[in-house]
C-alpha cells in the first residue's frame, strides 16, 4: 500500500503543476480583463455623456431661429395675403437671418405645407414652391407644437435636422417656419486622426443617422418593424436608402444597456471600406426630445492585451516559483551527494582545464585570421575609394563635354542668322535704306540676347535659373522664331499653316527658351523632309483650362519606332551629322518651366508625319483678366 502511494506521487506532481498553472493563468486573465472592462466602461460612460451634452447644446442653439422668424409681422402678412413683393421681401429677410444663424436653410410654409419663401430661393435646389406637408415637422408645427425631424432633404438630397414653429395670429395658426441644420460638422469633429473610438447616433426607429464611419450611416442594428417601415416610407425620411442591417454580433449585454459586440474594423482615413473585425464595448446615452440614442464604442484590443499580459505575468511567476522549488530540491540532493561527487568534480576540472587550453589556442588562431582579414578589407576599402574618386572625375569630364557640345549645337543657328542679318544690314546701309537696316540691327540684338541665354545655361550647373517661369506671349515668340527660320538656306520651300485662337495666350516660360524650342522643332522638321520635296508644317494652338497645348506637325517620314523612347536623350540623333542635343535641350527648357514635351507619329489616315505636343501653364494673371 505504501509502495503504491510512493509511486503515484511523482506521476501526479507534473499534472498538479500544470493544472495549477492553467487555473492561475485563467483567473488572472479573467480578473484583469473585468477590471479593464469596468474602467473602460466608466470612461466611455463619461464620454457618451459629454458627446450627448455637446450635440444637445448644438441642436438647442438653433431652436430660437424658427421661433424668431415666426414672430415677424412681415412673415404673418405674407402667409395671410401672399404676393410677389412680399415673397421678395421675406426671401431677403430669411437670407439675412440664416447668414447670422449659420443654419443650412430657413423657410416659410403655408397651412397646406407649400413653401412660400426660403433663404435658398436663389439655389437650384430651392425650397420655394415645394410642398412638404408629408413631413412630420410640418404636421407637428401645424398642430401647434414644435416640429423636430431628421431626414434626407427631398429637394437637396442632403441629410439634416429640421426644426419648425407655428405662426399664430389672432389665436389661429396660419403657417409654419422651419429651419434645416446640417449635422455633418458633428461627424467631422468625431473623425480626429488617431481616434480609437467609434460614435454613432440612432433615431427612434434604430436607424444610424450619424456615424464616425461613413459606411455605417443609414444602417440598422436590427430588422425594422412593419410600422417603422411604413412611417419612414410615408415621411420619405431616407428617400431611396435601403436601410440594411449593419453586420455585427452581440457578445454580452450589461444591465445599464451597454454591450460588447463584434464589428468590422474600419480602415484608417476617410475611405468607407472595411477590413477585418474587432470586439467593441458600446455605451449608450439618450439624446434629445426625438428619442435619439448616442453610442460610443471603443475597441477591446487594449483590454485583451492587458489581460493577456497579466495572464503571461502570472504564468511566468508561477513557473519561476516552480523552478525555485525544483532548484531547492536539487540543491538538497547536491548537498547530500557532495562528498561522493568531489572526486568526479576534480576529474571534470582537469578535463575542463585541458579543454580551456585547447579553446584558448583555437581563439588565438582565429584572432590571427581575423586580423589578417581586417587588413585585407582595409586595403580593399582604400582601392574602392580610389576607384570612386576616379569615377567622379570621369563623370565631371563627361558633364563638361556634354555641356560644351550642347552650347555648340545651340549657338550654330543664331550665329548663322547673325551673319545673314549682318550682311543684309550692310547692303541696306549701302543703298540708304536706314529703316530696314535698323530693323536688321534690332533683330541682331535679339539674337545676341539669345546667344547670351544659351551661354547662361552653363550656370545651371551651379544654381537654378530664376526666369524659367516668366510670362511670355506665344504668338510673339513664334513670330520671332520664324523671322530667324526665314534666314536659313532653302527656307523658301517651307509652307506654314497656322491656327491661332482669337486672343493671344500668355504662358509661363523663358521667352528666349521658348523661341529656342520652336526653332529646334521647326528646323528638325525641315531637315526630316527630303530637299527635293516641299516642307509642310502645321502649327496649332488651343487652350485646355489653365494649360496651353501647342501642336507642331510636319509632312516628313516620321520618327522610327525604335527611336521614339530615346529621342529626348542627350547625344541621341537620327541625323547623319547631328549632335543629338536639340530635343534634349528643348525638353530641359520646358521641364524647368514646369511643362512637358511629347511626340508621336501620325497615322496614314491623319496624313502621316511626326507631331510634337508642347503643354505649357498659362499665366494666372492673364487668365484672371480674361475671366473679368
Amino acid at each position: 500500500m505504501a509502495f503504491g502511494k510512493w509511486t503515484l506521487k511523482p506521476a501526479l506532481a507534473p499534472l498538479l503543476a500544470v493544472g495549477s498553472l492553467v487555473v492561475l493563468t485563467w483567473a488572472s486573465y479573467a480578473w484583469v480583463k473585468q477590471r479593464q472592462l469596468d474602467e473602460l466602461h466608466r470612461t466611455l460612460d463619461s464620454r457618451a455623456e459629454l458627446y450627448a451634452a455637446s450635440i444637445g447644446g448644438a441642436l438647442n442653439k438653433y431652436e430660437f431661429l424658427p421661433l424668431a422668424v415666426a414672430q415677424s409681422d412681415a412673415v404673418a402678412q405674407l402667409l395671410e395675403q401672399p404676393s410677389a413683393d412680399k415673397v421678395t421681401q421675406i426671401n431677403a429677410y430669411l437670407v439675412d437671418m440664416n447668414r447670422r444663424a449659420g443654419a443650412f436653410a430657413v423657410y416659410v410654409l403655408d397651412d397646406k405645407g407649400t413653401t412660400l419663401a426660403s433663404s435658398n430661393w436663389q439655389d437650384r435646389s430651392s425650397y420655394v414652391g415645394v410642398n412638404y406637408g408629408f413631413r412630420p415637422y410640418f404636421k407637428d408645427a401645424i398642430a401647434g407644437g414644435i416640429g423636430r425631424f431628421y431626414g434626407i432633404g427631398a429637394s437637396t438630397f442632403e441629410a439634416g435636422y429640421f426644426i419648425s414653429q407655428p405662426v399664430q395670429r389672432n389665436g389661429r395658426i396660419i403657417g409654419i417656419v422651419a429651419a434645416k441644420v446640417n449635422l455633418d460638422w458633428i461627424e467631422q469633429s468625431w473623425r480626429t486622426p488617431g481616434a480609437g473610438e467609434q460614435i454613432w447616433v440612432k433615431d427612434a426607429n434604430g436607424v444610424l443617422i450619424l456615424a464616425t464611419t461613413p459606411a455605417f450611416k443609414f444602417k440598422t442594428l436590427a430588422p425594422l418593424s412593419p410600422a417603422a417601415k411604413n412611417d419612414i416610407s410615408a415621411q420619405r425620411q431616407f428617400l431611396q436608402e435601403n436601410l440594411p442591417i449593419l453586420p455585427h454580433r452581440l457578445r454580452r449585454q450589461f444591465a445599464d444597456g451597454a454591450s460588447v459586440m463584434t464589428l468590422e474594423r474600419p480602415q484608417t482615413g476617410d475611405t468607407p471600406a472595411l477590413s477585418g473585425s474587432a470586439d467593441y464595448l458600446a455605451v449608450n446615452r439618450a439624446l434629445g426630445p426625438l428619442q435619439w440614442q448616442i453610442t460610443v464604442l471603443a475597441e477591446l484590443d487594449q483590454v485583451d492585451e492587458a489581460a493577456r499580459n497579466a495572464a503571461i505575468a502570472a504564468a511566468l511567476g508561477w513557473a519561476l516559483l516552480l523552478l525555485a522549488l525544483m532548484y531547492a530540491r536539487q540543491r538538497r540532493r547536491r548537498i547530500a551527494d557532495k562528498l561522493n561527487a568531489q572526486q568526479t568534480l576534480a576529474r571534470a576540472y582537469e578535463q575542463l582545464e585541458i579543454k580551456v587550453e585547447q579553446r584558448t589556442a583555437d581563439l588565438v588562431h582565429a584572432n590571427g585570421r581575423l586580423q589578417a582579414e581586417v587588413a585585407e578589407r582595409e586595403r580593399a576599402e582604400q582601392t574602392l575609394r580610389y576607384a570612386q574618386a576616379e569615377l567622379v572625375q570621369s563623370g565631371k569630364l563627361a558633364a563638361i563635354g556634354q555641356m560644351a557640345a550642347g552650347v555648340t549645337h545651340e549657338l550654330n543657328q543664331p550665329l548663322a542668322a547673325l551673319q545673314t542679318f549682318s550682311d543684309n544690314a550692310k547692303v541696306f546701309l549701302a543703298r540708304g535704306r536706314i529703316d530696314d537696316a535698323l530693323d536688321n540691327l534690332s533683330t541682331i540684338s535679339d539674337l545676341v540676347k539669345r546667344l547670351g541665354y544659351v551661354t547662361s545655361q552653363l550656370k545651371g550647373f551651379a544654381r537654378r535659373s530664376d526666369d524659367a517661369r516668366k510670362p511670355v506671349s506665344v504668338r510673339q515668340a513664334f513670330a520671332q522664331t520664324m523671322l530667324q527660320i526665314r534666314t536659313r538656306k532653302n527656307s523658301q520651300r517651307l509652307t506654314l499653316h497656322e491656327s491661332w485662337l482669337e486672343d493671344d495666350i500668355i504662358v509661363l516660360c523663358n521667352a528666349i527658351g521658348l523661341e529656342q524650342v520652336f526653332t529646334n522643332l521647326i528646323t528638325n522638321a525641315m531637315d526630316a523632309v527630303p530637299e527635293s520635296e516641299p516642307v509642310q508644317i502645321w502649327f496649332q494652338v488651343r487652350r485646355e483650362g489653365s494649360l496651353a497645348v501647342l501642336h507642331i506637325t510636319d509632312n516628313g517620314p516620321g520618327i522610327p519606332l525604335a527611336s521614339l523612347d530615346k529621342i529626348f536623350d542627350p547625344f541621341y540623333t537620327t541625323k547623319e551629322h547631328g549632335l543629338g542635343l536639340g530635343l534634349s535641350i528643348s525638353a530641359g527648357i520646358l521641364r524647368a518651366a514646369g511643362s512637358a514635351l511629347a511626340v508621336r507619329n501620325r497615322s496614314a489616315q491623319e496624313g502621316g508625319g511626326a507631331q510634337f505636343t508642347i503643354t505649357l501653364s498659362c499665366d494666372p494673371g492673364e487668365r484672371d483678366e480674361g475671366n473679368i
